[in-house]
């Protein structure tokens, strides 16, 4: 894979950074914050570096840009925060610090335990991430692995796994298109091999800039179970490939689960056939 020379990782203050030494700063920041887990904000695209993520927007404050976790498992909530729910019980995700693997394209890992309400560990979660690019396209790739050290249930739901929340504003809009044909809302819970998102960027702060637009699409990786993956799409337009829509997942005592996922970083609209191409490229692979 291509990727940018100027593109430097390192980890500080418990976060992995991506600088490009090009613009000055960093383009890329992963938290591994304790409690929490582990979730990408901001990620920036673009000469302009417009900023495809939303961290905590007022409509999900749970949610942090491209973040990894699963609402229920064996009774406890892995998703919501504090207060958000009266009588929830809790679950914690607790991740180790970032390590660089690899620098030219940059990869890192991020591993962490899930702790159940009980205190008990019920999953080790290791995330194998690289980013690299397509032309004009920034691909960002996720390995995912979640061992159950119990016997694990990753209960049904409606959501979970790898969402991402962009920074959608109602009076901007927004537009999914999917790899199945169906459009915006009607791409609910439907399945589809890859959802692209795409938004106008508010840059009301820099009044005299043309209108920004950018987009994330999520490729699922055919050898993922389920594959085509359901969607959840929502209101405010985030998007997630959800494997608890289907049913519950059973994970007996040291077996894991596997997910794979590629995602597509685009400036302005990305034409449905490009991201057919680089689906089928990924698919391949």
């Amino acid at each position: 894979m291509d990727y940018k020379e100027s593109w430097q990782p390192r980890v500080e203050n418990g976060c992995l950074f991506i600088d490009d030494t090009d613009l000055g700063g960093a383009m890329l920041q992963h938290h591994a914050r304790p409690g929490i887990g582990s979730y990408i904000h901001p990620v920036r695209v673009g000469a302009r570096h417009l900023c495809l993520t939303a961290d905590s927007p007022w409509h999900h404050p749970h949610q942090h840009g491209i973040q990894t976790r699963f609402v229920g498992i064996n009774g406890s909530d892995f998703w919501h925060f504090p207060g958000q729910r009266p009588g929830q019980t809790l679950g914690r995700i607790n991740p180790a610090l970032p390590r660089i693997t690899g620098t030219k394209p940059p990869r890192w890992v991020i591993e962490a335990l899930w702790q159940h309400a009980d205190g008990g560990h019920v999953l080790a979660d290791r995330q194998d991430w690289q980013l690299g690019r397509a032309g004009d396209v920034l691909v960002l790739d996720l390995d995912w692995t979640l061992r159950a050290i119990p016997d694990a249930r990753i209960e049904p739901y409606l959501y979970g796994g790898l969402y991402v929340r962009m920074p959608y504003h109602r009076h901007l809009g927004a537009t999914v298109v999917t790899s199945a044909g169906n459009r915006d809302l009607a791409a609910e819970q439907e399945r589809a091999a890859w959802v692209d998102v795409h938004m106008p960027i508010d840059q009301s702060w820099r009044p005299d800039d043309p209108p920004a637009s950018a987009g994330i699409a999520v490729l699922d990786h055919p050898a993922n179970p389920g594959h085509p993956a359901h969607w959840r799409i929502d209101r405010q337009f985030g998007i997630n490939p959800a494997p608890s829509i289907a049913g519950a997942i059973d994970l007996t005592a040291g077996s894991a689960l596997r997910l794979r996922y590629r995602l597509l970083l685009h400036e302005g609209p990305l034409p449905e056939p490009r991201i057919g191409e680089l689906f089928a490229g990924y698919a391949s692979g």
